[in-house]
């Protein structure tokens, strides 16, 4: 666990407000020093844990310390035990918990409580940023999964249409020559019994992935004024294999969504080039109207674009502009097999 400058901050604090106690000037030694074991934890818990300790038995034996000098010194001792039980695992943490606050038998039963309570203090505080970490990390994979079976569903429509077209394209090809040879005619009805084969093959393993059959045609870029209207265009979008055609079309959309849901009044720019063998989509929009507080939901669009991307073998890239607007920009090779 790396700590954030929310907890450097008041730690240093604190650290500079004990090391100016002290009733006599080895008392004002002792918290100078015994307060920089305290900036230490921040890097080198166990150490600093260890000089803490040893420092309060050894002070307590040579150099007893008046009421108030001990109560800064348990103070510290705190202090180290709930730093420390942020970093350390259960097990340790109660071990480091229990043996730092045996010194503080000296300081009698308070002492004790303050010290072990940081650390169970610290437990509880590692345990709920680990419980909160793995939420995080499994609606991140849910999302993934989420997206994927929606690029899965579009997919199968578009494979779909494709292999029907080449079974209806093979039954009709013996009759497009007259007295065909039969060698012609088999290779023609095996072309077809493969791609029925694989329809319906690619329906049993996709089709239960849609609710709901849809004979709706999937989107591509010859559909881009349905998005903007003053998208900037170069090449033959009409072109491109239907599965970059599909992907590039729910880029935008997402991108575009996202400039509504997050940038609300913001001026929005799209430009697609088709230039050689790839195709270049930039989505900009300027600096929102009014500022909105992320949703709980936010960069599950920017994973799914980048799942369709990364699916095509393509990258996507995404960031604020130095205008205080925001880019999207992706890059799709194509490919025959796109």
């Amino acid at each position: 666990m790396k700590f954030g400058l929310l907890l450097r901050a008041p730690v240093v604090v604190a650290a500079v407000l004990l090391a100016m106690t002290g009733d006599d000037q080895f008392a004002q030694v002792t918290a100078i020093v015994h307060a920089a074991m305290l900036v230490a934890a921040l890097w080198w818990p166990i150490p600093a844990w260890a000089a803490s300790t040893a420092l309060l038995v050894g002070v307590h034996l040579v150099h007893p310390p008046t009421s108030t000098d001990a109560v800064y010194g348990w103070t510290v001792q705190a202090g180290i035990v709930f730093l420390l039980a942020l970093r350390l695992d259960d097990r340790k943490t109660a071990l480091f918990s229990a043996i730092g606050a045996l010194p503080a038998i000296f300081g009698g039963p308070v002492a004790v409580a303050a010290v072990a309570g940081s650390g169970v203090a610290g437990w509880l505080v590692r345990s709920r940023q680990e419980a909160q970490a793995e939420l995080n990390e499994e609606r991140g994979q849910r999302a993934i999964l989420e997206e994927r079976t929606r690029i899965a569903r579009e997919l199968h429509d578009v494979v779909a249409h494709h292999m029907s077209v080449i079974s209806i394209q093979a039954d009709a090809g013996p009759y497009r020559v007259s007295d065909p040879p039969p060698e012609l005619t088999e290779t023609f009805a095996t072309i077809r019994a493969t791609a029925l084969e694989g329809l319906s093959e690619l329906r049993r393993l996709l089709g239960v992935l849609r609710a709901e059959p849809s004979h709706d045609p999937q989107p591509t870029l010859a559909d881009l004024d349905r998005l903007v209207d003053d998208a900037e265009t170069s090449g033959d979008l009409g072109s491109l294999p239907p599965g970059v055609g599909l992907n590039a079309y729910r880029i935008i959309q997402e991108a575009l969504t996202n400039t509504m849901r997050h940038a609300p009044g913001a001026t929005v720019h799209v430009r697609v080039v088709l230039d050689g063998g790839e195709l270049r989509i930039d989505v900009t929009n300027t600096a929102p109207a009014e500022v909105r507080k992320p949703s709980p939901s936010a960069g599950h669009g920017i994973l799914g674009m980048r799942e369709r991307a990364a699916m095509l073998g393509g990258t996507l890239t995404n960031g604020p502009t130095g205008e205080g607007g925001y880019a999207v920009s992706a890059v799709l090779p194509i490919t025959e097999t796109s």
